[in-house]
């Protein structure tokens, strides 16, 4: 059950997985004007757009098999239009990779009045799968051999400098940028698939999780580190 924040949300979202005629009435007022342009700002066509947003009518409201509809895996944890954009956006990129349809997504082409709803979405994406990314960081930075940890820990924990190292390993500096190089890349990789096979290659969160792999690799390293033995 969900923090009284989402309540009303919660409600609506078994309302609609029970098929009631004014919830799901509601519904089509409430969020599709708002996800269909939250799919037409990221550059999709307005066909493409449209199909997507009724094959996600189909995915949420109807059962498939023993399956509820899917709009009952909605469980108050954020706010159901975010839960909704996230939903939009991976059938919308399931489409076009059926069709095979391109669309870059690169955010500085992204329109600007978009740029809050993709912050919000990414963030939700984030927090829904926060222990999935970090139980695979954990695991990852485990299996790292020791040096690798050492070195990483020397120089994103303890801040000693890749000159500092050098001295203390009796290597050149331009050695211990090549080691941190390869072990922040054996790291990511290891956190890659580890990630994909938790979630699924195609799961909605692996993508928003990469890019903050991507981004803040060295601020996971430090987080996760700083009260950890070092090997």
């Amino acid at each position: 059950m969900s923090g009284s924040e989402h309540d009303e949300d919660l409600a609506f979202a078994r309302a609609c997985a029970r098929q009631d005629a004014s919830a799901l009435t509601e519904f089509e007022s409430r969020f599709i004007p708002s996800l269909r342009k939250a799919l037409l700002h990221r550059g999709l066509e307005v066909t493409v757009a449209d199909e997507a947003l009724q094959l996600l009518r189909v995915k949420l409201f109807l059962p498939s098999g023993e399956r509820a509809p899917r709009i009952a895996d909605y469980e108050g944890q954020g706010s159901l239009l975010a839960w909704l954009r996230v939903a939009a956006l991976r059938t919308a990129l399931n489409l076009m990779r059926e069709r095979k349809i391109s669309l870059d997504l690169d955010d500085s082409k992204l329109a600007e009045t978009s740029v809050q709803d993709v912050d919000m979405d990414r963030r939700f994406i984030q927090e829904r799968y926060r222990e999935d990314f970090t139980v695979a960081f954990q695991e990852a930075l485990g299996a790292l051999e020791p040096r690798g940890r050492m070195l990483l820990r020397l120089h994103l924990v303890e801040g000693m400098g890749t000159a500092q190292i050098a001295r203390a390993y009796q290597v050149d500096r331009s050695t211990v940028k090549r080691w941190l190089a390869q072990f922040r890349e054996r790291l990511r990789q290891d956190v890659r698939e580890r990630l994909a096979a938790r979630l699924g290659e195609n799961s909605e969160g692996l993508t928003s999780l990469l890019r903050v792999l991507q981004s803040q690799l060295d601020l996971s390293i430090r987080s996760v580190m700083r009260d950890a033995t070092p090997s």
